[in-house]
């Protein structure tokens, strides 16, 4: 863990009034973002620590639907995490502190509605990861999406062949965005079935191939 500090950006919540200024600061650790030229970044992942009150002045700004300013090591921008973000909040005791640090992971609705039965009428999917498996997998469990996992390779270089992925902003993560829906997906799958590209091994003939758990 040496160095660790210099894998970790900055997010700072600034407020000016007629007669106060108030300038918060926490470590950032991990970050899920989408950052567009014309407009503020959409902050789908959000995981920070420090103190109490800074974690507190920060999680409020975030249920308000305030811009947040993120620095990480190349670049700069504005974001929020939206409407209705999806907070989770813990402590984490430190030898040699006396009060633990304070630890908050927020969620954007889109980032959680990839979850099973959330939207199931989505036309794209933002994920954490880009590593075949994993794609296979969260589209599989939002979608329920009968595959199986030897497909993972086959179905992401397919994903990026057809133009349906996009590379997202990411801290100590690999994110990305996933275009199309339900049926779409399942087309996919039909047609490499259909051209051999994959198959289902003779033991799970003539069923429907297993579901990734």
């Amino acid at each position: 863990m040496k160095n660790a500090h210099l894998r970790m950006g900055k997010l700072t919540f600034v407020r000016q009034t007629r007669d106060t200024i108030t300038n918060v600061s926490v470590r950032l650790d991990r970050l899920v973002a989408e950052v567009p030229e014309q407009r503020s970044a959409d902050l789908h992942l959000v995981s920070v620590f420090g103190g109490d009150q800074e974690i507190s002045a920060m999680l409020a700004a975030a249920h308000e639907g305030l811009r947040l300013q993120v620095d990480l090591t190349d670049c700069q921008f504005f974001g929020s995490v939206g409407e209705m973000p999806i907070i989770y909040r813990s402590s984490l005791q430190v030898p040699g502190r006396k009060r633990p640090v304070r630890h908050a992971v927020m969620l954007s609705k889109v980032f959680f509605e990839t979850t099973l039965g959330a939207n199931a009428d989505a036309r794209r999917t933002v994920l954490y990861d880009d590593s075949p498996d994993f794609v296979l997998h969260r589209l599989a469990v939002r979608f329920g999406l009968p595959v199986l996992p030897e497909w993972g390779g086959w179905f992401h270089g397919e994903l990026h062949r057809r133009g349906l992925t996009e590379p997202l902003v990411g801290l100590n993560c690999s994110p990305i965005a996933v275009k199309g829906t339900k049926l779409r997906m399942l087309r996919i799958l039909s047609q490499g079935l259909r051209r051999k590209a994959i198959e289902i091994p003779p033991e799970f003939a003539p069923s429907a191939a297993v579901q990734v758990a």
